[in-house]
């Protein structure tokens, strides 16, 4: 599970029932920000079969999810553009976790010694029915 060591892994783990499939999910955005840390904001079109019940109060037909990657250890990017779909590679380890992402629009390669799990949100993307 590429959540495992996470911090805020319990969202998954109590909303999901420990499923999060990261295939073809949407890049939005990828920061550099505070000391050494670097936030990505992905959306996902596939909804998980189990969510929280409040949420059947509320339309969606998307999730946005933000995860960050705290105290890197390695940084590696070039390419020119976020807003595509791709399926990312994420580990999480005890004492580093890391992403890949491999698109002809951008290659991301990311170390760090924290893996944090921001937010998990529904919503309507007018994009999709």
């Amino acid at each position: 599970m590429w959540f495992k060591n996470a911090l805020g892994r319990e969202k998954i783990q109590f909303m999901f029932n420990n499923e999060f499939n990261f295939q073809s999910i949407e890049l939005n955005s990828v920061s550099f920000e505070s000391y050494s840390e670097v936030k990505c904001h992905l959306t996902c079109k596939e909804i998980p079969k189990i969510y929280p019940k409040k949420w059947d109060k509320v339309e969606f037909n998307a999730l946005s999810l933000i995860i960050t990657f705290n105290e890197i250890v390695q940084l590696n990017m070039s390419g020119s553009r976020v807003g595509f779909f791709c399926s990312p590679t994420i580990t999480s380890f005890t004492d580093y976790s890391e992403i890949t992402v491999k698109h002809d629009k951008l290659q991301l390669y990311c170390k760090s010694k924290f893996l944090i799990i921001e937010s998990i949100t529904p919503y309507i993307d007018e994009r999709w029915d």
